[in-house]
């Protein structure tokens, strides 16, 4: 019999490496994996259609979920991590962020998941509401879907899609703008600084990460209990009503695909992985609906209401596959 083919949008990450080089199999089906693109360009193609599952935006996911597109989340959680040191700004030019509120800030998408999280903390820990701030974006959006609570000043043209921070980081240098809210270095690096996101915006003089403590973004974490979602996999509802038994499936082989991550780390790797369990007191690529999950979720909700893009909190149990809840 005829396996049924199924279509993925998937990054080549260890976590997934043993579902795009065929070491697991989901019975009855045949997995086409494309995983070339940067997560921008792979999460706009998903918006569109282009494949039946993927990893998605998370905040976007919200977006095209209250808009009516049809597709429903896993609760596998890609991409996770605290975002205060993806906030920049130049050495010498800010004593606190407070000093924000009125200027201009940059980010590489207004929607991005991570630019929600960075306004979300500066709204809950100095009060900085988004409409106290002017806003400049270097990227192409994924879907914003409706009216923003601000003007939004846009570099025309965009570059392409993983090629938004050079800009940026130029602009914060110059003092064109005041701060920047990038994408990058979830997990452990997000928790202990190191990582890749310092060394790229700090090629222009001066750019470095507004908050870089370690200790405090902990406790930030432990405080709040919650652990940032930036990605997630969605599939399509018209796959979910043809192929009853794909959700289950999908889970117990991601679930499997990341016990099987380890031979694709290096020993560093997996070292930053024990102690961002250690530190936040639970796995958190569990693959699971917890309570930080569902708080979480929550508050990414919460901030994207008050930024304007989406109008209000939706249930918990509309957005996820009922396998999540099992």
């Amino acid at each position: 019999m005829a396996k049924t083919r199924i279509t993925l949008g998937l990054p080549y990450h260890p976590r997934t490496r043993a579902l795009i080089d065929g070491e697991i199999a989901i019975d009855g089906y045949e997995l086409e994996i494309t995983h070339d693109p940067s997560a921008g360009e792979r999460h706009y193609r998903f918006a569109q259609g282009e494949w039946d599952i993927g990893e998605y935006s998370a905040a976007t996911f919200l977006r095209t979920r209250e808009k009516g597109f049809r597709f429903l989340a896993l609760p596998i959680f890609f991409e996770r991590g605290p975002r205060q040191r993806n906030i920049y700004h130049c050495e010498g030019k800010l004593n606190h962020p407070s000093e924000l509120k009125g200027k201009k800030i940059g980010c590489f998408r207004y929607g991005a998941t991570a630019v929600v999280w960075a306004r979300g903390f500066l709204l809950d820990e100095y009060g900085l509401k988004t409409t106290d701030m002017n806003w400049y974006v270097s990227g192409r959006e994924v879907y914003i879907g409706r009216e923003l609570p601000v003007k939004v000043e846009r570099l025309d043209p965009p570059p392409p899609f993983g090629h938004e921070k050079p800009h940026l980081a130029k602009l914060l240098s110059q003092g064109d703008i005041h701060a920047a809210l990038v994408a990058g270095d979830s997990g452990y690096p997000g928790l202990f600084g190191g990582g890749v996101l310092p060394k790229a915006m700090g090629e222009f003089p001066g750019v470095k990460p507004l908050f870089d403590d370690a200790e405090e973004i902990i406790r930030w974490v432990r405080e709040k209990r919650i652990y940032p979602i930036i990605h997630l996999i969605a599939m399509k509802e018209e796959a979910i009503e043809k192929y009853s038994d794909l959700p289950a499936k999908l889970l117990e082989a991601f679930r499997e695909a990341k016990k099987l991550a380890t031979k694709y780390l290096t020993a560093e790797q997996i070292a930053g992985q024990e102690r961002e369990k250690a530190a936040i007191g639970e796995d958190p690529y569990a693959y699971m609906m917890g309570e930080t999950e569902k708080r979480t979720i929550l508050a990414l909700a919460r901030y994207q209401v008050e930024q304007g893009l989406i109008k209000e909190s939706p249930p918990l149990e509309s957005l996820f596959v009922r396998e999540a809840f099992i």
